[in-house]
């Protein structure tokens, strides 16, 4: 962070300070990035395993291959876009941060342990403990922001991503897990990600 950047913080906390608010989030639109793609793959999935449209079995690979593509190119982006917001070095946002941070460390572990299951013991229902897994994850990500940074409304969504993942584990091996796993993305990423984007900081006033 420069000395101008440093200073921009500053100014925007003393702000909000003299006008009593919280600091808005500014992680919205990565929360959008992930509930789009994820809606995208998870219903692709879902048509594929229920056979509404016939799909070779290593095009899934490559849908997840695009997934991760995808998102480290929309990650990139996203973050120039960002670092030009004033709020980055607030509490909330940095607990945020961070939280987003283990969150994404332990997904990649489930999904290290259950395809490698997948692989070695030819069990191909192992992968959806990382649809259920995530939106428990999700969930705590969500509810550590919302009470670090006095966000409320925020909490609502939390629970919400902790009912869908009991749903999720509890059906674990229907064909359907997977459009319901894309309609929870939408609930539960892309919704609270639009209210933070429309609640973003544009300058420091």
């Amino acid at each position: 962070m420069t000395r101008d950047e440093m200073l921009a913080d500053l100014a925007y906390a003393r702000t909000l300070a003299e006008e009593g608010r919280h600091a808005p989030l500014i992680g919205g639109s990565y929360l959008i990035l992930f509930g789009v793609l994820l809606t995208i793959c998870y219903s692709v999935q879902w048509a594929a395993i229920s056979q509404v449209f016939p799909v070779p079995g290593q095009w899934i690979g490559l849908l997840w291959i695009g997934f991760g593509v995808s998102a480290f190119l929309g990650m990139t982006l996203l973050r120039r876009r960002v670092m030009q917001l004033p709020g980055g070095a607030a509490i909330p946002n940095r607990v945020d941060r961070n939280v987003w941070q283990g969150v994404t460390a332990a997904i990649l572990v489930v999904v290290a342990g259950t395809v490698t299951r997948g692989i070695v013991n030819n069990d191909f229902t192992a992968p959806n403990a990382i649809v259920a897994a995530g939106f428990g994850l999700y969930g705590v990500a969500l509810y550590v922001t919302a009470t670090a940074g006095g966000h409320g409304w925020l909490k609502t969504f939390a629970f919400l991503a902790w009912i869908i993942s009991g749903l999720l584990w509890y059906f674990f091996n229907e064909a359907w897990l997977y459009l319901l796993a894309a309609a929870g993305c939408i609930a539960v990423l892309i919704a609270p990600g639009l209210i933070m984007l429309r609640h973003e900081p544009k300058t420091v006033v």
